[in-house]
């Protein structure tokens, strides 16, 4: 299908079948997944959560007081996290505790802040 995009005598047909092929190497539930993952990265407030919890595991109160945040903002930002994939949790009575989701994230975090103090 040419949409008239691009001009056929430059871009061959078996090329455009090979760009389209890589975006179905990945399916779309893991497409969404990137994109939440990379959509809760997006956010100040949630880089410096992951900042405070990079090193130890903290409860949200704990996050809530160090970032002068109100309850329904931290529970909101550390649910984004959670459900990206980046944060843990485990509850201990009423309180609950939040963790870097595994080592891999751990060391994605520390490469990252490396990776822009480097290039900026």
């Amino acid at each position: 299908m040419n949409l008239g995009l691009v001009d056929s005598s430059c871009t061959p047909i078996e090329r455009i079948a090979q760009l389209r092929s890589r975006t179905k190497e990945i399916d779309e539930r893991t497409f969404r997944e990137l994109e939440a993952f990379f959509s809760a990265l997006g956010d100040t407030t949630r880089l410096k959560i992951l900042k405070l919890i990079a090193n130890e595991e903290l409860c949200s109160c704990e996050v809530m007081a160090a970032l002068e945040l109100t309850q329904p903002t931290t529970s909101h930002h550390l649910g984004i996290l959670e459900r990206a994939g980046l944060l843990s949790s485990r509850r201990n009575g009423k309180w609950v505790f939040y963790q870097i989701a595994s080592p891999k994230i751990q060391t994605l975090i520390s490469k990252s802040v490396s990776l822009i103090e480097e290039t900026g």
